[in-house]
């Protein structure tokens, strides 16, 4: 199943031995539970993550004018269903650029650099938004102050050939919490 998205085929490596998904997702659906995460919101995760692996399939079929139009298929079908927006628009936001009263369309690169940039657009709304309902749950009735200290575990180095889309995402992870830890100290060098 993992071979038919482009996003998560690149790397070659598919299936981790000694990793059982369909028991890490008992757990993170029972995660979510704990978390007070709804049914609802659950499945719209699902879904955008879903929307999220067919939007790295949608492709493009290059005109005479080296411009190009996104492909009516399954992929593109599934990612406009899954966003909640019709496939017709989502085509038009992934070929062309508007910008003030015109609409310019767009060369193969720039369109795939939009596809990209739409799921890392999707993919980083929805982290944020997890990372707050998770902040949300765990904050309390705010009534007891305590220092805390909190650890995000993510991957270490790895030895690719070739960067994965996944790396992208960890690599923006990392970025994330630098761009914290800098204004943090920033704000408390200010204060000093």
């Amino acid at each position: 199943m993992s071979s038919e998205y482009k996003f998560l085929n690149q790397s070659g490596c598919l299936k981790i031995s000694g990793v059982d998904d369909a028991h890490n997702f008992i757990k993170l659906v029972d995660a979510f539970d704990t978390l007070g995460i709804t049914r609802q919101d659950r499945e719209n995760v699902f879904e955008l993550l879903a929307a999220i692996l067919w939007l790295g399939n949608v492709s493009f079929a290059v005109t005479d004018e080296e411009h190009v139009e996104p492909v009516a298929d399954e992929a593109s079908r599934s990612a406009a269903r899954l966003m909640g927006c019709k496939m017709d628009d989502l085509m038009m936001v992934l070929s062309t650029n508007r910008t003030h009263n015109t609409t310019e369309p767009l060369t193969l690169q720039q369109a795939t650099d939009k596809r990209n940039a739409l799921a890392n657009f999707v993919y980083e709304s929805l982290f944020n938004w997890l990372i707050e309902e998770v902040n949300a749950s765990l904050k309390g009735d705010g009534q007891h102050t305590q220092y805390t200290i909190s650890i995000l575990d993510t991957y270490g180095f790895e030895s690719l050939q070739k960067n994965s889309f996944q790396q992208l995402f960890i690599n923006y992870a990392d970025e994330r919490l630098q761009q914290h830890f800098v204004r943090h100290l920033c704000k408390l060098e200010q204060e000093v």
